[in-house]
């Protein structure tokens, strides 16, 4: 641990940090659910480098994971030029560094635009986890002591992507829900217990697509259907609903191949109003994006599907849900609203003429979409296109902004920002 963020640590007292998160919080990767929505209504709609910026701290290292934010905390990776994977926690009035934990080293195959420090923490505003793309996964104290930890790629042998690993771990309750699929050997789900790093449940994930087609990195998502929760997971042309006590198989819907020889996912599912939607790959925009009626058993792919769409897929950012309507937007720029039961399209316009591989989120009727470059539209969530405001920092990011508290934070080459005002 870094002396300083020690000597910070033992100065605060531990109350402080052993609340559980609240609503407020962003917990995991697009928040509660990992969905994209915040509850909230005081959230900026405008900023920039010199208007709006409540603090800016650098960031050691770099890396594509997202920012959390739990009680009085913002948790964040980084991989160092040294390979050192670290979690940092900083404080989210001020942004100083409160403390600054080493957990592995170590680098495995990952393209150019990312590295090991790819998926986003989770916490409970107790611990935080972590997991990278060495397959280090731990637990680590919202004092920064470090609980547990395992590599999953000792473990279950070597990952074989193209690209290296990018799915974030997601946390109900005791249960560490991790996602690993990919063209070698051992493709799963699993659940760990997050207070001990055991396993609970582990199913095999190594279902019939071809190629390139077995890897995904997206990150599963939590399904609240009928009072009861359901872990969503997409990729391998397979769209499943697990329960998260012991791994069986709710409901499924299949072939979801592409006509094109690279068919990994790597936007994730997401879902809401009664609809679970998942995009299967739009690479060069080929692929395709669907809507399911939720509330199945079983085999549901001829049961419950309500529509697809071609032409207003992604391919890496995940799609958000908002008053009926589904707001996503393409790697070209391209942004769209769907009609959420029907797929029919409302609008379509370009937004963004950067590369764009960050995920939408939304708040007070409002959708926030990122560029590569960390410049941000802010858009209604309606049927009807209007353009609310447009934020220029032009710093690349791969990072989704997370909102707390009436404030915005997006992570980019250039620091962690925190936004407020209005």
């Amino acid at each position: 641990m870094n002396p300083l963020g020690l000597s910070r640590t033992l100065a605060v007292s531990s109350l402080c940090w052993s609340m559980a998160a609240s609503a407020a919080d962003w917990t995991c990767w697009r928040g509660a659910d990992g969905l994209g929505i915040s509850p909230e209504t005081a959230v900026p709609v405008a900023w920039s480098k010199d208007r709006g910026v409540v603090w800016k701290a650098a960031v050691p290292g770099r890396g594509a994971s997202s920012p959390i934010v739990v009680g009085r905390r913002v948790y964040l990776t980084t991989q160092t030029p040294d390979q050192g994977m670290h979690l940092l926690a900083f404080d989210r009035e001020t942004g100083a560094l409160a403390w600054d934990t080493e957990i592995a080293r170590g680098k495995l195959h990952a393209h150019e635009l990312h590295n090991m420090a790819t998926p986003t923490a989770v916490s409970d505003g107790r611990q935080v986890w972590v997991l990278f793309g060495t397959g280090d996964l731990a637990c680590v104290t919202a004092e920064g002591r470090i609980v547990w930890q395992r590599n999953l790629v000792r473990e279950f042998g070597p990952l074989k992507t193209n690209h290296g690993y990018g799915s974030s771990p997601m946390l109900d309750g005791n249960r560490l829900f991790v996602v690993r699929m990919h063209q070698g050997a051992d493709s799963h789900v699993m659940a760990v217990d997050a207070r001990t790093g055991k396993d609970l449940w582990k199913k095999d994930r190594s279902n019939a697509a071809r190629e390139e087609g077995k890897d995904s990195y997206s990150t599963p998502v939590f399904h609240r259907h009928g009072g009861k929760l359901e872990v969503v997971v997409a990729g391998a042309e397979v769209l499943n609903a697990y329960d998260p006590a012991d791994g069986q198989v709710v409901w499924s819907v299949s072939g979801l191949d592409v006509p094109h020889p690279y068919g990994r996912t790597i936007a994730g599912p997401t879902a809401g109003e009664g609809v679970v939607v998942a995009v299967a790959s739009g690479f060069q925009n080929r692929g395709y994006t669907v809507g399911i009626q939720a509330g199945g058993r079983g085999d549901i792919t001829s049961t419950h599907s309500l529509w697809k769409s071609t032409r207003y897929s992604a391919d890496c950012p995940t799609p958000v849900i908002v008053g009926g309507h589904l707001f996503s937007i393409r790697d070209d720029g391209m942004a769209s609203c769907l009609d959420l039961k029907t797929g029919e399209p409302r609008w379509q316009e370009r937004l963004f003429t950067e590369n764009v591989k960050v995920s939408p989120v939304a708040a007070a009727g409002r959708v926030y979409f990122t560029s590569g470059r960390g410049n941000t539209a802010v858009v209604a969530a309606a049927p009807k296109f209007e353009v609310l405001s447009r934020n220029e920092l032009n710093e690349d990011t791969l990072a989704t902004p997370a909102i707390s508290e009436g404030r915005l934070y997006l992570r980019t080459e250039g620091g962690l920002y925190c936004f407020g005002g209005r």
